[in-house]
């Protein structure tokens, strides 16, 4: 008589004989493991779907080079109208000779020296942004480690060593040993014997012990993770770590959580990437395969939906206006700049698009000599700052060169709108002080400053769609925008819950092709 066999048991005799793996494929073997697709890539479509098909593309930001790389590929004529003289958008790096133009400013013209850049817009890659990393792979494009945390960058708060630099891994883990430390005596106390057993106190506490750097006797004295007090030399020479900073001290520093939480979200977690050179490498790939597609210092003007199709009116370089007609529209334009065009879209379209607010983000970057990796050995990372310039982001490019780029002023919301009423000088000066608080000492090494006030660039005139809890997306009028208004889809960074990311723009921009498909199948 043959033995009989759950599926559990079939699972626990491969795992003993190989191991994880081998429990997992006899999982997947029995079709109890998910497919696991993060990413399924842009929608597929026949290279014949568009054939004698037009769309025009508002915009060649991201997702609008996304749009017109992929739909022709499924056969459609493509005219791409950009208002700028580059591609991009929000994607901008900008190096020596680039002009830097605003609304409400004189323009800029960057004297950065030969090699170095500053990316004004986006400026890092995080892992989980599958299509972004698809792209990039599929074009060829160089990419480098970027540095989001590193632990020699510095917290400077007036609630904390009298406004004194702190060095971010003492401010880490100094925490981490006091919360651990009060932790253990509570358990210890019985606090928590509602809630735990023996066998879980035990096992607690001895990982308390590990994650706090806690003594034998379950306090927290300080750790080599704080770094030394007095540096090791040579064998029986003292050496060992600074005194902690009690817990007491540093709770009142009300910004330490998020500002220590920040490289743990999953957008923010290592590893971290960036183009070799400068993220505009992005755009520019797009741009070099799409280059008889794409009309720059084209100004949209007008976006009518005819009997069949659309006609797009744009104003040209020499100030004459133009018409595109086409069978479809993606339109990628922030809608803060669809505010100035005249379209014929239907009411629900015009009311949702109205209900997209942009928020303001500036920041204001220097060349200098690499201060901050010789004499306080930070690479990469940000220091923070209890100040309106807010941080100073440090390069990951060219470590142990004699200059670089250092950022020192990123701020956003809140911030960012009293910064842009100041005059350049004065921006600078704030950035300068900042970098000052920082590494004192150091600011007057600080040269060739640029800024960007994003919300008044031109094109832009925000850094991206404002989130947060006070932000609706269930409205009838924001689904209608997501729905698109027949020939015309929407995309953009706008409409994706990823955020200010380049990711949200490939999303929206592959949703919006699956939209064209679609309507192109029915026609």
């Amino acid at each position: 008589m043959q033995a009989s066999f759950s599926r559990r048991d079939l699972i626990w005799k491969f795992s003993r004989v190989a191991g994880i793996a081998g429990a997992y494929a006899a999982m997947d073997a029995l079709g109890l493991v998910a497919a696991a697709e993060p990413y399924s890539g842009p929608p597929q479509a026949s290279p014949m779907l568009g054939a004698g098909r037009k769309v025009v593309i508002l915009g060649a930001g991201l997702a609008g080079l996304v749009a017109a790389w992929e739909m022709r590929k499924a056969g459609f004529s493509v005219t791409v109208l950009e208002a700028r003289n580059r591609p991009g958008g929000r994607i901008w790096t900008v190096r020596r000779d680039s002009v830097m133009d605003h609304v409400h400013l004189p323009p800029q013209r960057v004297r950065f020296n030969p090699g170095q850049y500053f990316n004004v817009g986006a400026a890092r890659i995080p892992a989980v942004h599958y299509g972004v990393h698809a792209y990039c792979r599929e074009f060829g494009i160089p990419l480098e480690t970027h540095v989001n945390v590193c632990g020699s960058a510095r917290f400077v708060s007036s609630q904390l060593r009298e406004g004194q630099p702190i060095e971010r891994r003492r401010v880490e883990n100094d925490i981490r040993g006091g919360v651990s430390e009060l932790l253990t005596k509570a358990v210890n106390r019985g606090a928590l014997d509602q809630e735990l057993t023996a066998g879980d106190k035990e096992r607690l506490l001895d990982y308390l012990s590990t994650y706090g750097a806690l003594s034998e006797d379950g306090t927290y004295d300080g750790s080599i993770r704080d770094g030394y007090l007095e540096t090791p030399t040579v064998l029986n020479e003292p050496y060992g770590p600074p005194k902690p900073i009690p817990l007491t001290e540093l709770l009142q520093d009300e910004r330490s959580a998020d500002n220590l939480s920040f490289g743990e979200t999953l957008f923010q977690q290592s590893t971290m990437v960036q183009p070799v050179g400068g993220m505009d490498a992005i755009p520019y790939a797009f741009a070099a395969k799409l280059r008889q597609h794409i009309t720059y210092g084209a100004v949209v003007s007008h976006l009518v939906r005819k009997e069949s199709g659309v006609r797009v009116i744009y104003g040209q370089k020499d100030g004459t206006a133009a018409v595109e007609d086409a069978d479809f529209c993606i339109c990628t334009l922030p809608f803060s700049v669809m505010s100035g065009v005249q379209t014929e879209l239907s009411p629900e379209v015009k009311a949702g698009m109205a209900e997209f607010e942009y928020d303001s983000a500036g920041k204001v970057a220097w060349e200098s000599e690499r201060f901050w990796e010789v004499e306080n050995h930070i690479y990469g990372g940000i220091s923070y700052a209890d100040t309106d310039s807010n941080l100073v982001w440090y390069p990951s490019n060219d470590f142990n060169a004699p200059r670089g780029v250092v950022v020192g002023t990123y701020n956003y919301v809140g911030q960012a709108e009293r910064f842009e009423k100041m005059s350049l000088q004065e921006q600078f000066e704030a950035s300068r002080a900042n970098v000052e608080k920082v590494h004192p000492g150091r600011g007057v090494r600080l040269q060739k400053p640029v800024a960007v006030n994003w919300g008044k660039v031109p094109y832009s005139m925000g850094a991206w769609a404002a989130e947060g809890p006070h932000v609706k997306h269930d409205t009838p009028g924001v689904r209608a925008v997501v729905e698109g208004d027949g020939p015309v889809v929407f995309a953009g960074q706008h409409l994706s819950p990823m955020g200010a990311w380049m990711e949200s723009a490939v999303r929206s921009a592959h949703y919006a092709i699956g939209q064209i498909y679609d309507r192109a199948k029915t026609n």
